[in-house]
């Protein structure tokens, strides 16, 4: 089997969509937004983030989110989907890459997400530790389609690009650790 080059990109996609539910905290690409209603789902219920650290796997075709965080484990129930990120990000990490762009769409009739919009965009840079300007997130409605009613739709694109020695590892030591803290922390709260 052929080996990848020490120099190629990799681009991966997510997708994840979760019905509203009224007296749930809606949260989207990280961000408390003020809504009646919010995404139902096992974890936080964060499509965006799902979505997100999806792409990040399938980049570097290793499973998906559900591959590495599975809905069944009540380990996961209510857990930051930063934290899903965070793992991705740390698996692309130790393969020598990192987050060159990102591009995402969400649709959803509630909640306005525009006015926020610039909010998410920091949030993701913040996790993924890339500059603002790599991020984009794009808002739109289902125009009026009743298959969406009721539901946030997430869409993201991921570029990955190599990255240069002691940074890379540097950075995998760091993401990881990130993540073995959250693992220590989640389970002094059981």
């Amino acid at each position: 089997m052929p080996r990848r080059r020490a120099n190629e990109g990799r681009v991966g996609i997510g997708w994840d969509a979760h019905p509203l539910a009224p007296g749930i905290p809606c949260r989207i690409g990280g961000v408390a937004i003020p809504c009646d209603e919010g995404p139902r789902g096992h974890s936080d219920g964060d499509p965006l983030l799902h979505a997100l650290a999806d792409a990040l796997y399938g980049a570097i075709a290793d499973g998906d989110l559900g591959t590495h965080f599975p809905d069944a484990d009540a380990a996961n129930a209510g857990r930051d989907s930063a934290e899903f990120v965070s793992a991705a990000l740390g698996s692309v990490a130790a393969r020598g890459l990192g987050v060159a762009n990102v591009d995402a769409v969400v649709t959803a009739e509630k909640p306005r997400l525009g006015p926020h919009r610039d909010a998410i965009r920091g949030r993701i840079a913040g996790i993924l530790g890339v500059p603002l300007d790599s991020v984009s997130v794009k808002a739109k409605s289902w125009q009026g389609l009743p298959a969406g009613a009721g539901s946030v739709l997430a869409q993201v694109v991921v570029l990955l690009a190599p990255r240069a020695g002691k940074n890379v590892r540097a950075a995998a030591v760091r993401t990881r650790g990130r993540v073995r803290d959250l693992t220590r922390l989640r389970q002094r709260r059981r």
